[in-house]
Formats: structure tokens, sequence, C-alpha cells
């Protein structure tokens, strides 16, 4: 990459996790199409994830008083979620993933209809508890084949209508260890070497610099306004799920 094509990837990493430090999401569904375009989906996969770990583990500890709220939900969603993130990566390293994107990216669009038409409606607990486990496992096949499991896990918990603290620890939680599992999974089946590294140590530098200043601005939010900055940032992974599914 030359000066310009590096510039508009740190230009992208600091526009994602931006968003990601106001909402909880964000950062891998903005960035990894940006970094694909000029070093492929894999080795983008490979980078973000890094500064997407120390970006979800600092957001997880800044929200750590709604973790007892969040527990219920968050126990049978790892204990799948893991599982489905190994055979993620085996999908990201063998086969063609475009129909998942594709049955994603239209599931997530039906949801954000469901709101609109009715934004007070919510899942109740019960069914919550239910879909935890499902949802996890999908958030890992998610997250190992494509680096992003927000269509998933960020759909499930904006269903909840959790206020900012809680959503952005609920969110945060399976984001850092199912990125862990990607992060240990593609070591091990040979996705890093030496530049992957390099290059991911480096994305983090925006991601110190502006996750602060995002942080405070979520905070300044209102529930209401907050729900549709996150329904935007889930539009825009659906697009991006239904652009690479197409293309």
């Amino acid at each position: 990459m030359d000066a310009g094509e590096i510039l508009l990837v740190l230009v992208a990493v600091a526009f994602g996790f931006f968003a990601k430090g106001v909402t909880g999401l964000g950062g891998p569904p903005l960035a990894i199409p940006v970094l694909a375009t000029f070093m492929g989906v894999e080795y983008a996969v490979a980078v973000i994830a890094i500064p997407a770990a120390l970006a979800n583990g600092w957001l997880m500890i800044e929200n750590r008083s709604a973790a007892t709220e969040i527990r219920p939900y968050l126990v049978p969603m790892m204990a799948t979620g893991v599982v489905g993130t190994v055979l993620g990566v085996w999908i990201l390293l063998s086969i063609d993933d475009r129909i998942m994107s594709l049955l994603l990216g239209v599931l997530m669009l039906l949801y954000i209809v469901w709101y609109l038409v009715d934004p007070e409606r919510k899942i109740t607990d019960q069914t919550a508890q239910r879909l935890a486990a499902p949802a996890g496992l999908g958030a890992g096949v998610l997250v190992g084949a494509t680096g992003i499991s927000a269509p998933v896990i960020g759909t499930y918990f904006h269903s909840l209508r959790l206020a900012r603290t809680g959503f952005v620890f609920a969110v945060s939680v399976p984001f850092f260890f199912l990125g862990l599992m990607q992060i240990a999974s593609l070591a091990a089946l040979g996705g890093y070497d030496q530049a992957r590294v390099t290059a991911g140590v480096l994305a983090c530098i925006p991601v110190v610099i502006v996750t602060p200043t995002a942080m405070r601005v979520g905070k300044r939010l209102s529930v209401q306004v907050f729900q549709y900055v996150v329904l935007a940032v889930l539009g825009l992974a659906a697009l991006r799920l239904l652009w690479s599914g197409l293309a």
C-alpha cells in the first residue's frame, strides 16, 4: 500500500472504532471492508482482530457495573460462542461464506423494519434466555468467518431495549472473548505472520486515540437516541453483509 492507502485504512479504523466507543458496535464491520479492498478478507480479519480485542476489553471494563443485569444471557451465549468461533475460522480458511452473509444481511434488515414498526416492542426475558445459546453459536461462526459478530450479538441485545451501559457491556463481553478465540484459532491455523501482527498492533494506535472521546459522547446520548444510533450501525453492518454476499 502507498501512503494514501495507508491513511485511508487508518481513517477507516478511527471512524469504525469511534462508532464502537459510542455504541459498543462498529470497529470491524466498518474497518474490515476498507482494509479487505487492498489486502483481502483473510488479511483484514486477522489484522482488525487485534485492535478489536483492545477496544472490547476497554469497553467491558468501563461498563462492568451492568454485569449482574446481563449475566443470565451471557453464560449460555459464551458457551456456544466458543464452538461457533472455531467452526467459523474453519469456514474462513476453507469455504465460501457468501450465502451466510446474504442470509444474515436480510435477517438484520427484517429486524430493523420490525423495530421501526413498533419501537416499544421487545422480546420477553424468557424468550431472550432461550435464544441466548443459538445467538452465541451464530455469533461465534460469524466472528470466526468474517471478523464481525455484531449482526447477531448487536441485534440480539438491541431487541432487549437495554440502556447504554447495559448494552455496551453486553456486547463487549462476547466480542472480547470470542475475539480472543478468533485470534487463537487464526494463530493455530497459520493465519498470522510477523507482518500481520505488526499491522494489527499499529491499528491499535487510532483506537487508543478515539476511544476516550467516543465514550464521553456515548454517555451524553438519551436512551431513545442511543437506540436509533445502534440501529444505524446495525443497518450499515447489514448492507456490508449484503454487499459481501453479492460481490
